[in-house]
């Protein structure tokens, strides 16, 4: 009874070590794991057409082309009989690059297939397929590529490249290595959109690991479906008459349909071509813009960019002041050739001096002393709560899409800034160590007030309809459909009263007939515009304060009597915002509304000349501040 025991614990101990093995071996080891792959069955991924772009008249802008990639699954090479210089041979590659290539597969996973090889010809792929079936572990697959028909508006239509191991972990169900995903752009933004789903074939192998035909007569197939479509709100032939405008100078251009929100035109100069990143040297393309530390090309100025916003943001000043009972449309105050508080003085080169002004003259001419004067009223509303006034200030140039994300469907935004009175409280440490004149420098537009093109065209919208404005957006269709998003369709009313805007755009009509747009003034347009001219500072060493040239800044919709275009124009460095800023809106607002330009003189002047030789010697500044920043 005794051995008869031992023999039953013995057997026992046999039977685990056996389960034990078993399982060791069908779970761990990599023969079991490859049981799969090395069947007679090929598992052929379909990727599936990204969506076409086009803009809002049916003008192609992206399609597809199809191209080829060698992918490997690294644990079913057979290292013993694998001849890599024949190999290497045959699809054009050095020995170096075949182990470089494969390590980065390995790195990824020894199981999964990854690229090896992309972006082979049809031509190239021809010859390689005939004896591909020699080089286990070695697969093919076809994928559709961008091409882009226009050379231009990268920051629009953005560009696509290779997931990212993070891409894969956040969709690890859709996205495998080699794949590619929107990195910028309307590809970026609207990616679920235009990638489509993904399909599968089966295909039955012969002994060589050739296809000899479908498998179960394809009934395991998973169809791929395609992307969407999309059709943009741009109007192409408008944003290349924008991008021509901006010859040799940087900033960006926003136009906008007030009616709707739809972004007519988005120019960001340096203007990149979106072919750039297709193709094998996508990626040194990159790395040479990314390089660019003094022009940015791969900053989009229109959507990231902050500015202060300067005598643009005078008419928000007087708008605030009116609806918080400050000022009514008969104040007026006398200017002395600037706003003085104390020993200093805010100048104003308006010319209006010595007698009373109105709130529309002054729009017209830019007196800083006036806004200045209504700032000041505003913040004192409250005069034993200084807080409070900014603060009330604050809400309302927030409800015309400042200082927050408008929420748009563009791939890139920045809130700007609007400082609240909790802000400067926190920023003097006490409510007692400022005042109205601590932060007069907001009435005119400077100060810590910055802003981006499109938040400025956004708030143009808003004075041509008189207190309301819609989301901008950049798609208008999908699949050739309307698009109903509630974040667009529907209108965000701002904190001012309707009954507050006729006087602002009195005064912005007045800029083109006594102020400073009546030298660029459209013969038979009725136009209301505002020029800018935004102070431009860097700080070399965080000592020494170096002025650069002014930005050129203007705004303006069109036509007065029924507002059809809203446009912001920054040109940095530009100066005076009537010098360059001011005729290019002027230009773009009567192409637009007439399809044809009559001030020729004025449009080959723009079109022909630029600002490189400031840019160059701002360049040399930067590059100083550059070294002193590199030897702090």
């Amino acid at each position: 009874m005794k051995k008869l025991y031992k023999f039953y614990i013995l057997l026992t101990i046999v039977g685990v070590i056996f389960i034990f093995r078993l399982f060791y071996i069908q779970i761990y080891t990599e023969k079991y794991i490859l049981n799969a792959f090395n069947t007679s069955i090929k598992q052929e991924v379909i990727i599936p057409e990204r969506g076409s772009i086009f803009d809002r008249n049916n003008n192609l802008l992206v399609f597809n082309k199809s191209i080829y990639e060698l992918i490997v699954i690294p644990i079913l090479i057979d290292d013993g009989n694998f001849n890599i210089v024949e190999f290497c041979n045959l699809v054009g590659i050095e020995k170096e690059t075949f182990y470089k290539n494969l390590e980065k597969a390995k790195s990824y996973s020894k199981y999964l297939p990854s690229v090896f090889l992309p972006f082979i010809s049809k031509e190239k792929f021809a010859s390689i397929q005939e004896k591909l079936y020699k080089y286990r572990g070695f697969d093919w697959i076809k994928r559709p590529i961008r091409d882009y028909k226009v050379d231009s508006s990268a920051n629009v239509l953005g560009y696509i490249g290779e997931v990212t191991q993070k891409d894969i972990k956040k969709e690890s169900n859709y996205y495998q290595m080699g794949d590619f995903i929107g990195w910028a752009g309307v590809e970026k933004s609207y990616e679920k959109v235009l990638r489509g789903k993904k399909g599968i074939k089966y295909w039955t192998r012969d002994r060589n690991g050739c296809i000899i035909g479908s498998y179960n007569n394809q009934k395991n197939n998973v169809k791929a479906v395609s992307g969407s479509d999309i059709s943009l709100t741009i109007d192409w032939n408008l944003q290349k008459y924008a991008e021509k405008l901006m010859y040799q100078k940087k900033g960006g251009i926003v136009a906008i349909n007030p009616k709707n929100g739809e972004i007519l035109s988005l120019v960001s100069s340096p203007i990149n071509n979106p072919n750039l990143f297709v193709g094998l040297n996508r990626t040194k393309e990159f790395k040479k813009l990314m390089k660019n530390t003094i022009d940015n090309p791969l900053f989009d100025r229109t959507t990231q960019a902050r500015y202060p916003p300067a005598s643009p943001f005078k008419l928000l000043t007087e708008l605030a002041g009116l609806q918080m009972g400050v000022v009514d449309v008969n104040t007026t105050f006398i200017c002395y050739k600037g706003f003085r508080y104390g020993k200093k003085i805010i100048h104003c080169h308006s010319g209006f001096h010595g007698f009373p002004i109105g709130v529309e003259t002054a729009v017209a001419i830019s007196c800083n002393n006036y806004f200045a004067q209504v700032y000041k009223r505003m913040i004192e509303k409250y005069p034993k709560n200084l807080t409070k006034g900014v603060n009330e200030w604050c809400d309302i140039i927030k409800s015309f899409g400042f200082g927050n994300y408008l929420s748009s469907d563009l791939a890139t935004g920045e809130k700007g800034v609007i400082p609240s009175g909790d802000y400067y409280n926190k920023k003097y440490g006490s409510p007692k160590k400022w005042n109205a004149i601590t932060i007069i420098s907001n009435s005119i537009g400077q100060g810590e007030i910055n802003v981006t093109p499109i938040q400025l065209a956004n708030m143009v919208c808003a004075i041509a309809n008189k207190g309301f404005f819609y989301t901008p957006h950049i798609v208008k269709y999908i699949n050739h459909y309307p698009t109903f998003n509630n974040n667009s369709t529907l209108a965000n009313f701002t904190k001012v009263e309707h009954k507050y805007f006729q006087s602002i755009i009195n005064g912005m009509e007045k800029v083109f007939i006594i102020g400073t747009g009546k030298h660029f003034k459209s013969s038979d347009i009725r136009m209301a515009g505002k020029t800018g001219t935004a102070q431009n500072f860097i700080r070399i060493n965080n000592h020494k304060v170096v002025s650069l040239p002014d930005h050129s800044i203007f705004i303006l919709f069109a036509p007065v009597e029924d507002p059809k275009i809203a446009i912001s124009v920054i040109i940095e460095n530009g100066g005076y915002g009537s010098r360059w800023a001011g005729p290019i809106a002027s230009l773009i607002a009567e192409k637009y509304i007439k399809n044809y330009v009559n001030r020729k003189n004025l449009e080959k002047k723009i079109m022909n000349s630029g600002l490189q030789k400031v840019y160059d010697t701002i360049a040399k500044t930067k590059k100083l501040k550059y070294s002193f920043d590199k030897k702090k």
